[in-house]
């Protein structure tokens, strides 16, 4: 996954500050201590001791490119830890269309996965162990069925280691018995010298193979531990005390040796109980904090609303979900929804259902560690990269006695052999203590939303009048439907790595919490998204100025309109006074008056 910045960062500190701090250290450490080897390389030569020369040359070279390797992963460890928008790793397949890009190789569960998990409220996560070994393992420690997989591989690895140890030294104590009881023939020969060589390869060959760190192949599945392999070294138990007696009394006879493996079986004994005593401790307190809860909260209920169903879907994605995105960050999208609507016999019947699967963006958690856990964690890398110090300074320290192998064989052996081992331990503490460095866990909310229903559609006609009016025609749809909703507050873990994709590995379902707050948030929304709608197509405030304004000229129109009906249906009359001349009382007063009356008739 590529780094997807964002101004508004998700608040994730680099978890290896300190064990690149001490890593650098080591590795500058070994690096001076190449350089001085190398370096005196040429002194040897030109003082003759050309086989030491060659060997500080060889030496030099080695612990030079492992201090500069250590040096440069220290270092990086050390620098910014660069953490995008788009992390950690996703439990499913993101269908999300803002992450349709995004490729992510390390998908631990399916979409139907997660849905048998919340419906039936269990979590697939915790696997059942597969193997002899790993089964004793988890009865003795029951609480280690809850651990993330790296974790359990890592205790089932130095359990594993331990218990072929123990088997290894039950079986060399049977070819003794065999032998002191007069079974085989190796009384007053060298077989149980050679035996005790054996013994110590064999350990040596247990606890290298259990070294290797942190790989992502640890984090997909719980690795089986079975009894094949105590089966096989009990056969081998019985016959190579056989074999080596008939060998020599038949074939050849076994030299003897000049060095006793007692003390490399003690030594590699020593450390492989204080490596698996480190790891399984830090195992057991780490797995005292697991809360393996497999809680969710429901709802279920039925409503008769005029709604189209496709519309129940829109809303519930990009506007309840879309509430709560963390950040603004795009929900991780695992079933996308798709109202598949079924018609029954006409056009306007029919059936719907639909789902849907998403979750929130995880918030980092910080893990709540006791102070035991930390210091041990803390110890264990000062211990573990300290032995490989110590390892490399013997390597450097080996060039003269290996030089006089010829006059003294046993100390040169020695010289090459322990810091061997040093080294296999180290390595074995230093990776045991990264594993709990690594691990970080998120929370965050996880939604299946179940709809199924039946629809019918009908017209409404509203606003008809007898003169003008606004009318309004719908095609109403009334649904009938069963809601279904699941949440859970997942608790995640994840396994951080320093590089490019630092936490795009594995991440696995820990902890299911109700959530019955979010879920009565959900609800809440959603029924006032039901209750504010419309059935019949309203008019904003723009629109009723404009019908009353179209009312207004209706209203004039109609009153002139009245108004020239009733001046066509009136008759104006004009009717003069006849003039009268008369003679008055006076002889100087004479009226010549003209009057004239107007009479409107109007006829109804």
């Amino acid at each position: 996954m590529a780094f997807e910045y964002g101004s508004d960062t998700l608040g994730i500190k680099n978890p290896f500050k300190f064990e690149g701090f001490v890593l650098t250290i080591r590795g500058l450490f070994v690096t001076v201590l190449g350089v001085i080897a190398l370096f005196a390389v040429k002194d040897l030569v030109a003082s003759g001791a050309k086989i030491a020369g060659w060997l500080s040359l060889g030496i030099g070279i080695l612990l030079l490119s492992n201090g500069v390797i250590a040096t440069g992963r220290g270092l990086f460890k050390v620098m910014r830890f660069y953490v995008g928008r788009g992390v950690p790793a996703s439990l499913a397949k993101n269908e999300g269309k803002s992450e349709s890009h995004v490729k992510e190789p390390f998908i631990a569960y399916g979409d139907k996965n997660l849905e048998q998990m919340l419906m039936g409220r269990k979590n697939t996560t915790f696997v059942e162990p597969t193997g002899w070994l790993a089964r004793m393992l988890h009865t003795l420690m029951p609480r280690l069925l809850f651990m993330p997989y790296p974790i359990r591989n890592l205790a089932q690895k130095l359990g594993a280691g331990m218990i072929y140890s123990l088997l290894a030294f039950l079986c060399y104590g049977l070819a003794w018995f065999s032998g002191s009881t007069g079974l085989t023939e190796i009384s007053n020969t060298p077989v149980l010298d050679w035996l005790s060589i054996i013994l110590a390869g064999y350990l040596f060959i247990v606890w290298s193979i259990r070294r290797s760190p942190l790989k992502r192949l640890l984090g997909a599945s719980v690795q089986p531990a079975g009894s094949k392999g105590v089966v096989l070294m009990v056969v081998f138990s019985i016959l190579a005390p056989v074999g080596l007696s008939y060998l020599h009394h038949n074939v050849v006879n076994l030299p003897e040796l000049p060095l006793s493996a007692g003390s490399y079986i003690a030594f590699i004994t020593l450390l492989a109980a204080v490596a698996t005593i480190y790891g399984l401790s830090l195992t057991y307190l780490r797995a005292k904090l697991a809360n393996p809860q497999t809680d969710v909260s429901e709802f279920r209920t039925n409503w008769q609303e005029s709604i189209h169903p496709q519309e129940i879907f829109i809303n519930f994605e990009n506007m309840v979900m879309a509430n709560r995105r963390y950040k603004e960050i795009p929900n991780r999208v695992y079933r996308d929804f798709d109202a598949r609507l079924v018609e029954q016999g006409s056009n306007d019947k029919g059936k719907f259902s639909g789902e849907m699967v998403q979750e929130t963006q995880p918030v980092y958690k910080s893990l709540p560690i006791t102070p035991l856990f930390k210091s041990l964690r803390i110890g264990g890398t000062i211990i573990g990269e300290s032995l490989l110090a110590i390892a490399a300074l013997l390597f450097y320290l080996a060039i003269e006695p290996v030089t006089q192998i010829q006059n003294a064989m046993i100390p040169a052996i020695d010289a090459l052999i322990y810091p061997l081992i040093i080294w296999v331990f180290g390595q074995i503490i230093s990776n045991a203590a990264r594993v709990f460095w690594s691990e970080m866990h998120f929370e965050s909310l996880i939604v299946y939303f179940q709809c199924h229903g039946t629809y019918s559609e009908s017209k409404v006609s509203t606003g008809t009048g007898i003169h003008d009016s606004t009318r309004s025609e719908n095609v109403v749809v009334r649904s009938s439907l069963t809601p279904w909703i699941l949440t859970s507050r997942l608790v995640t873990s994840c396994f951080a790595e320093s590089g490019s994709n630092n936490l795009e590995n594995y991440r696995r379902i820990l902890e299911l919490h109700k959530a019955d707050d979010d879920l009565d948030k959900i609800t809440s929304e959603m029924k006032e998204f039901l209750g504010n709608r419309e059935t019949i197509a309203s008019v904003n405030d723009k629109d009723l100025a404009s019908a009353g304004t179209i009312f207004q000229v209706n209203q004039e129109t109609r009153s002139n309109q009245g108004q020239l009906t009733n001046e066509q249906r009136s008759v104006s009359v004009e009717l003069p006074t006849e003039r009268i001349e008369g003679r008055l009382e006076s002889s100087d007063a004479s009226l010549d008056n003209q009057n004239s009356l107007d009479i409107e008739t109007e006829t109804n």
